[in-house]
């Protein structure tokens, strides 16, 4: 069963914390604080699995450096009491492995950034097992700016998300909800999550304490609290209400095979009675019709054959177009994934390739001829900093573009749909079907309804022609 946790903290002046050293902590990195004037070094700390800086397009590029980052978000707060970050802790699925995390952390933080204009600064923590921690608990720390980054720096507050009313926070929960489903989705489980409170979901599953750090490493120890002690005795009655649960469904299931065959067998004795009342006229049409449609889609009669009801075949119509589009979605989400991935792996391929041609082009500057050779010199460096210009300009249109690009791309939605195949093969096939079942109705009612029109036409030419006054016939004038 996947666990959902998603939390908001800040970190703030007044509780006597700051930006660097929750960094520092979370990165497992040595950071100097220029505000505080000393180090905070946590460079011994273990687990840290992966670390990332995302920042807003066009931001200064000197951010990316941890200490200068968060040593300008320090310096950019002037009150004693400020809040100088905000942190998202998110929980990860267990069903998901280290690469379908990161691929969670990354689709997160790109739209955070996208949609506050902030930086970010997310960190993978894996479990401690050797300290008594859940193996199960991969975990990230998701620490922003509480500022907009522009490529001028740092400039107002966001404040939408310090506001209740706003209701930001709930849909990033609700954002990070849908993320983990459709990630465990192409995951192949069937596991999901949600992000509602269990009173909201009504499961009739209670809410464990908060126990913190200090009740955290008590328990580690293996001294228990008060705390500790009723949260294990609401996991266990939250256990037993899901095991009632299972029980109940499983029970659910098998009357609903044995009313189905008990229905099975009431049909085979309705048609073999004789003493069976007649069905109605109605009943005789839509039986007729669900069995001509069952035929048209096998392709044993043709469309003029089945003589659909056009009602009857909009309404199949309207539930297979319902049923396509969440197939659609997961398709398209797929195709999104890939796309991201390949341009991913090529703005990588450029970036060292641009880092080689800066080095090729500093290593020229430090070996420039005095006398001979000075035009070829010139000449080789000039050409280096063209190729640099035109592939910069080639990875800034990718960074912006590529995913755009791809995705309209007919050769890659072909690559897409193969690769798709691979990966979750019955859904591909189900789509398939979907598709060509969905067409043969979507023909069906468009032929119904060119015969429809085209009939009405010719009854109002028809009428149109008896209504129009006979002309009297004159003889010829002598």
């Amino acid at each position: 069963m996947a666990i959902y946790h998603f939390s908001v903290k800040t970190v703030a002046r007044s509780a006597g914390r700051s930006a660097t050293a929750a960094i520092a902590y979370r990165s497992g990195e040595k950071i100097y604080c220029e505000r505080e004037g000393r180090e905070h070094d946590y460079s011994r700390k273990t687990g840290v699995e992966y670390k990332e800086i995302y920042l807003p397009e066009g931001a200064p590029q000197h951010l990316k450096n941890r200490e200068k980052l968060w040593n300008e978000v320090e310096q950019r707060e002037t009150r004693k009491n400020s809040t100088v970050a905000r942190e998202f802790e998110i929980a990860f699925p267990s069903e998901l492995n280290q690469e379908q995390r990161l691929a969670m952390l990354e689709e997160l933080c790109a739209s955070i950034v996208e949609r506050h204009q902030i930086a970010v600064d997310a960190c993978i923590h894996a479990p401690h097992t050797g300290s008594g921690s859940d193996e199960r608990n991969y975990h990230a720390h998701i620490l922003m700016s509480t500022r907009k980054l522009t490529p001028e720096g740092f400039t107002e507050k966001t404040r939408e998300l310090d506001q209740k009313h706003s209701g930001e926070i709930e849909h990033w929960r609700e954002h990070f909800a849908d993320i983990c489903n459709m990630h465990l989705d192409m995951a192949g489980s069937t596991a999901r999550v949600d992000h509602r409170s269990y009173k909201d979901q009504e499961n009739g599953l209670e809410a464990t304490l908060h126990e913190g750090p200090k009740v955290t490493e008590l328990r580690r120890r293996g001294i228990e609290t008060e705390i500790s002690r009723t949260n294990d005795e609401i996991k266990e009655r939250n256990q037993a209400q899901l095991q009632y649960g299972k029980n109940m469904d499983l029970l659910i299931a098998e009357n609903e095979i044995t009313l189905k065959k008990l229905k099975t067998e009431q049909q085979m004795h309705i048609q073999n009675s004789a003493k069976t009342p007649p069905l109605s006229a109605e009943e005789q049409f839509q039986y007729i019709q669900r069995e001509n449609l069952s035929k048209l889609l096998k392709g044993e009669i043709s469309a003029k054959e089945a003589n659909l009801d056009l009602d009857f075949m909009q309404h199949n119509l309207e539930k297979v177009e319902g049923i396509l589009r969440k197939q659609q979605k997961h398709k398209n989400d797929f195709n999104q994934q890939l796309a991201q991935d390949i341009v991913k792996s090529r703005l990588k391929q450029s970036h060292d390739k641009l880092q080689s041609l800066v080095d090729q082009h500093n290593e020229l500057g430090q070996n420039k001829p005095l006398l001979f050779g000075k035009k070829a010199w010139e000449a080789q460096r000039d050409a280096i900093y063209q190729e640099h210009k035109q592939l910069k300009d080639r990875h800034e249109y990718q960074k912006k573009n590529g995913v755009k690009d791809l995705l309209e791309n007919e050769k890659f939605k072909a690559h897409a749909w193969t690769q798709y195949q691979k990966e979750h093969p019955a859904k591909a096939e189900e789509y398939q079907n979907l598709y060509q079942s969905y067409r043969a109705i979507k023909n069906g009612v468009d032929k119904i309804k060119a015969e429809q029109q085209m009939k009405l036409r010719q009854e109002q030419q028809l009428k149109a022609q008896q209504q129009a006054p006979k002309m009297k016939s004159r003889g010829m004038r002598r």
